[in-house]
C-alpha cells in the first residue's frame, strides 16, 4: 500500500488544490504581472487592399499599455476565483506568495492616486483595501474648534464641569 502525502490526506473528500507547490503558484503569479506590464508583442495591422479588394495586413511589433494589477484579474489569470485565492492565502505554505501578490495589487491601486484620474483608484482602495475618507476638524494648532459666540471663559467653565461645548465648523474669530 502506497503512503499518502500530507497534501493528499488534506484533500481527501475535498477538491484538490490547483497549484501543487508554492513554486508553481509563484510562476503563475509572475506570469500575471508580466502580462499586465508593458511589453512588446506582434500585431497584424491593416496596410491597404490589393487589386482584388482583399485587405492586406502586415505584422508589426507594438508596445502594449500597462494593465491594472487587480486581485480579480490575478484570480482570473490563475484560473480560480477570488474566494479560492483567499483560501490559498490562509494556507501557511502559500501565505507569503499570495500576500506579496496582494501587496503588489494594493501598491498599484495606491500609485494610481497620483495619476490624472484617481477616482477609480480611490474607489478600489475604499472597497477592496479598507481605506476610508476621513475629515478632521480642529482649531488653531490642533485645538478644539471654538463654538460661535462662546468666549474662552465660558468654555473653561464648561470644561471644568465636564460638559462638552457644541462644535461648529465656522471660525470663532479668535
Amino acid at each position: 500500500m502506497e503512503e499518502q502525502t500530507p497534501q493528499e490526506e488534506k484533500n481527501k473528500g475535498g477538491r484538490p488544490l490547483k497549484f501543487k507547490s508554492v513554486e508553481e503558484l509563484d510562476l503563475a503569479i509572475q506570469n500575471y504581472f508580466a502580462e499586465c506590464d508593458p511589453h512588446t508583442t506582434k500585431a497584424l495591422v491593416e496596410t491597404g487592399r490589393d487589386g482584388q479588394d482583399n485587405m492586406l495586413f502586415h505584422a508589426r511589433t507594438i508596445l502594449t499599455e500597462q494593465k491594472p494589477y487587480t486581485v480579480s484579474g490575478l484570480a482570473r489569470a490563475l484560473g480560480i476565483d477570488r474566494d479560492t485565492l483567499v483560501n490559498y492565502k490562509k494556507r501557511d505554505e502559500y501565505f507569503g506568495s499570495v500576500s506579496a501578490a496582494y501587496a503588489r495589487c494594493h501598491e498599484y491601486a495606491e500609485s494610481q492616486l497620483y495619476g490624472r484620474s484617481a477616482t477609480g483608484a480611490a474607489f478600489s482602495l475604499k472597497n477592496n483595501w479598507g481605506w476610508k475618507d476621513r475629515q478632521e476638524l480642529t482649531g488653531a494648532e490642533g485645538a478644539p474648534l471654538m463654538p460661535i459666540g462662546l468666549d474662552s471663559a465660558i468654555l473653561a467653565r464648561m470644561q471644568d464641569r465636564g460638559e462638552t461645548p457644541p462644535v461648529t465648523t465656522e471660525d470663532s474669530g479668535e
